[in-house]
């Protein structure tokens, strides 16, 4: 029991030093990189990921501006405040860039945010230095009574607020599209010989894939304003969110001249109407 108390006593007098502090920083932040990916929506997941989101990020922004003249109490309040603004002004970083917003890139910039301020705490700001007590003093609990001062609940309610308009614009955002739309020649290569010879044939692959946040029905229609041996053909598919397409159509080149040929796509969530996406084309010279 006394060997227990004692290296309870080491671990605590360790983690309430500043080399202690960064250690435990880094060490989390590990652990939050190689859990979420790994383990998804479980509920070691959510044990890890609760700090990481709401208390870790504020904590490395605390010890790299407001360490010094701050009581306990003030820290623990504005890391969990400032985590929140990390969290969401990340959150609107992701969402309004081609980055997007995703779950593996949301873990990676919190990951990224947190290594960041601590590897500039570490460097350019230490915690420790000027005022500091010596390393034995570092360590000793201060225990002043609990109270938040005007600033500290000043910065709340600020972090709410913005936390409120924040959230808003996030659900109200128009997320980026990912959504591919392209043509190949047979090998797959979007080098196509476009000089045939009269009565050979060509073959195209129309390739597509579904970046929309969400399943959808995807309509390609096939057709050749400029020859009447190109009969109009229509495909269609529902994709889901991440799912691939595609579509190999050969042609008899039956005809001599240059003629187009045109391959629109159409994309129809459930409960609205399909609306036109994009068109493809190429020019065929046929002799």
């Amino acid at each position: 029991m006394a060997d227990a108390d004692a290296l309870l006593d080491r671990t605590i007098s360790f983690l309430e030093s500043h080399r202690g502090q960064r250690v435990a920083i880094l060490a989390y932040a590990m652990l939050t990189a190689v859990v979420l990916p790994l383990f998804p929506g479980t509920s070691l997941a959510i044990v890890v990921g609760i700090p990481a989101l709401f208390f870790l990020p504020g904590f490395a922004v605390v010890r790299l501006v407001f360490w010094k003249g701050t009581s306990i109490e003030a820290k623990f309040v504005l890391s969990l405040g400032l985590s929140i603004l990390v969290v969401i002004f990340l959150g609107l970083f992701l969402v309004l860039t081609p980055i997007g917003l995703r779950s593996e890139t949301t873990i990676s910039s919190l990951v990224l945010f947190i290594l960041a301020a601590l590897a500039l705490e570490l460097f350019w700001r230490p915690a420790g230095e000027g005022g500091e007590a010596p390393e034995q003093k570092e360590r000793k609990l201060r225990t002043e009574p609990f109270k938040i001062d005007k600033v500290v609940a000043a910065m709340l309610a600020t972090a709410l607020v913005v936390s409120a308009i924040s959230i808003g614009l996030v659900i109200t955002a128009e997320y980026p599209s990912r959504t591919y739309f392209a043509l190949t020649d047979e090998d797959g290569s979007a080098n196509i010989n476009l000089t045939r010879t009269l009565g050979t044939d060509i073959t195209l692959i129309v390739h597509m894939h579904n970046g929309e946040d969400g399943p959808r029905d995807f309509i390609m229609i096939a057709y050749s304003n400029e020859t009447s041996t190109i009969p109009t053909a229509w495909y269609n598919s529902t994709l889901e969110r991440g799912e691939d397409w595609n579509v190999t159509i050969a042609y008899d080149l039956l005809v001599e001249g240059t003629w187009v040929l045109h391959f629109d796509l159409y994309i129809q969530e459930e409960g609205h109407d399909a609306y036109f996406y994009a068109n493809l084309h190429v020019w065929i010279s046929v002799s």
